[in-house]
């Protein structure tokens, strides 16, 4: 059978049961792109790496909110609860969505983490090149480069292989080759990881086999030529377009070369010369079909007012279809909608976990499924923190947040083996002035000490400024720890000093995260702190019977606004500051 048109007839059989995702509309893609109008070659690659670094990773390993849960999310294939497997032909299943790890199988670094030094930074937990592997099969890959394997191994149809081939040079060198169905979804990871990472020192005689250490091209010549024909004799599959949608949902971040196809072209190929445009090139979007002549389909897919993520109950979330005349079909439960299903005609409330699924029906025609995954969680169960204006207080814990066109908070130290780390951050968002966390990982408690503070750590661990470096060294006994001292800047962020070194705690625009440097710099930030506050500061009415909204504006916990007049569903609403709860 030709093997474009087997890869078609698999896509399509993969996509009928897959977990979809929230799709994203050309509209919606290149406005997300702007910053990449007018750019070429080394300056566009930059361009994309500024924009895709802003991301939000999962903790690395199994249980909830960690690389096994979301690979429930990205790599499942609908309810047969198989898990897609890019390495063997060998058939591996989820056993529910509870994180669990698959037995026979491994988290894949596609992109060896050997090539960076194994640091446990975002590149070490970035879905975008994590996938679910045979675990035999991730063993041979071992490290090696990714190339065209011209002798030394065979492997059968569907599997990867492993052998020598042409590297740097022409030299030959140990590498892997993907299976054909899977060499454009590696080339794109590839290029991804090679963008998103240009900052990472490589390492290791592979990994400096396959890159080099700048911002262009950071893939050697030999690598990106293979990688661009790979992407143009393997199109983004409708398998690819659902898996970037799922990991943005969870990381908040985007693989462009899945959203604009011939972006790499610009970057390595054969139009580094001429400027691109996100709003005119070709894409993957959900109503872009110019991209291998797709056939729009008749009904277009639901979209949801409230995107994928995780909320304070009870959510109030809309169905909308663009397709006038089509009716609306939903599940609650995670089981594929049909015309069977229950019929949508008012906004959803929802109380508990849910995986939201929807398609849209007119006559004869279906669209595709969209499908949300809501983690509801009780308003009691969750962390607040405020912005501080005055000075820190003992025994009271803070979140040091950066803001650098988005809100940024440190993480704890991962020292590796080195056994010291800079403080890498992660995306928070301010809402009504406060900070709300679904866990306390992100706060440092302040404990007082002659002049100043000891700061400790969400995992218990001290902190203390060694030598010349501008790193953070964790330690359990407090008597190691340093006395940092703290003063409130005019502009409202902190100055925070070891004390005996000097050295201040800044947020490093180039590195993106908090180091401790013995000088302060115009290009780097200072802080700010958000301190804990017990509750979400807002008090509570409590409604026997359904309530009716009058004279005052009511508002869900999501910000919309009730109609004046009309009676209030069950649920939480807010009225003057107010949490009224109607029974």
């Amino acid at each position: 059978m030709d093997k474009k048109l087997l890869k078609t007839l698999t896509t399509l059989l993969l996509l009928a049961t897959t977990l979809a995702a929230q799709a994203i509309d050309r509209k919606a893609l290149s406005e997300y792109a702007s910053s990449l109008k007018g750019q070429k070659k080394a300056d566009l690659k930059t361009a994309v790496f500024n924009l895709i670094g802003n991301l939000k990773t999962l903790s690395y390993g199994s249980g909830y909110r960690k690389t096994w849960w979301g690979f429930y999310r990205t790599d499942r294939i609908g309810n047969t609860m198989e898990c897609r497997n890019r390495y063997s032909d060998v058939k591996f299943y989820f056993t529910g969505d509870d994180g669990k790890s698959i037995a026979g199988m491994n988290i894949e670094h596609s992109f060896p983490k050997s090539w960076w030094g194994k640091t446990k930074n975002n590149a070490y937990q970035d879905l975008h090149h994590l996938y679910p592997s045979d675990a035999k099969a991730n063993s041979s890959k071992s490290n090696y480069p990714m190339g065209i394997v011209t002798s030394g191994s065979s492997a059968p149809d569907g599997a990867e292989k492993v052998g020598m081939g042409p590297g740097p040079n022409g030299q030959l060198i140990k590498m892997f080759e993907p299976a054909d169905q899977f060499k454009g979804d590696f080339s794109r990871t590839y290029m991804y990881m090679a963008t998103a990472y240009q900052n990472l020192t490589w390492q290791g005689t592979q990994g400096l086999q396959e890159l080099e250490n700048n911002s262009w091209p950071t893939l050697r010549q030999w690598a990106y030529t293979i990688y661009t024909e790979w992407i143009k004799n393997d199109p983004v599959s409708d398998i690819e377009i659902e898996r970037n949608n799922a990991v943005a949902e969870i990381q908040g971040n985007r693989n462009l070369f899945i959203d604009y196809p011939y972006l790499a072209e610009y970057i390595w190929g054969d139009s580094i010369d001429r400027p691109f445009d996100p709003y005119t090139s070709v894409t993957t979007a959900s109503d872009d079909y110019r991209y291998g002549s797709q056939t729009p389909p008749a009904v277009t897919t639901p979209t949801f007012s409230v995107t994928s993520g995780s909320y304070i109950a009870p959510l109030t979330v809309e169905i909308k279809c663009a397709t006038t005349g089509a009716t609306i079909y939903y599940t609650t439960d995670g089981t594929e909608p049909t015309k069977a299903s229950t019929p949508y005609n008012s906004p959803l409330t929802l109380n508990t976990t849910t995986t939201l699924k929807a398609i849209a029906v007119k006559g004869t025609d279906a669209s595709r499924v969209a499908t949300a995954n809501y983690t509801l969680k009780n308003a009691d169960d969750m962390y607040y923190f405020s912005k501080l204006t005055t000075a820190p207080t003992d025994g009271k814990r803070y979140l040091i947040v950066v803001n650098n066109g988005t809100l940024k908070a440190a993480k704890p130290v991962v020292e590796g083996t080195k056994g010291y780390g800079y403080l890498q951050v992660t995306d928070v968002q301010e809402k009504e002035s406060k900070i709300t966390l679904e866990t306390d990982e992100l706060a440092f408690t302040f404990e007082a000490a002659a002049g100043g503070f000891k700061i400790k750590d969400s995992k218990g661990r001290y902190y203390y400024q060694s030598g010349n470096y501008s790193t953070f060294t964790p330690t359990t006994d407090p008597t190691e720890a340093d006395v940092w001292t703290v003063a409130k800047n005019a502009d409202g962020t902190y100055s925070i000093k070891a004390a005996d070194s000097g050295n201040t705690i800044q947020y490093s625009t180039k590195y993106k995260s908090f180091g401790n440097y013995s000088t302060t710099s115009a290009k780097n930030l200072f802080p700010m702190l958000y301190e804990e506050t017990k509750s979400n500061g807002i008090a509570t009415i409590e409604v026997e019977t359904t309530g009716v909204n009058v004279n005052n504006a009511t508002y869900t916990l999501q910000g919309v606004q009730m109609p004046q007049g009309k009676p209030l569903q069950p649920g939480i609403y807010i009225r003057n500051g107010r949490k009224i709860v109607v029974r």
